[in-house]
């Protein structure tokens, strides 16, 4: 059993958080080298900690993937917790 044991899951899940956030993009040197360019990134921790708390329901609840089983389901699904997809309008308005 613990040969089976790997993190593709965590690793999928941060490489959405950084293909999809741009708010924790890190920031990139300048070409003279004089220090850190922030062009890309406004990072502020409020709206970081609520863009997380989306990417990860939507991650969760709405995007799902084929898992060794071949079976299509989000991870919500998978543990038991949703009995469907869901769509961001269902989460938005609550449905």
């Amino acid at each position: 059993m613990l040969v089976k044991v790997n993190d593709k899951a965590t690793s999928a899940f941060m490489q959405q958080i950084r293909r999809r956030l741009s708010i924790l993009e890190r920031p990139l040197g300048t070409a003279r080298g004089e220090g850190k360019s922030y062009i890309y990134a406004n990072f502020n921790p409020k709206y970081a900690q609520y863009a997380l708390t989306i990417l990860r329901t939507f991650y969760n609840f709405c995007l799902p993937y084929n898992s060794w089983d071949k079976v299509k389901a989000t991870p919500a699904q998978r543990l038991g917790i949703a009995d469907k997809q869901f769509t961001m309008k269902d989460i938005i308005y609550f449905k």
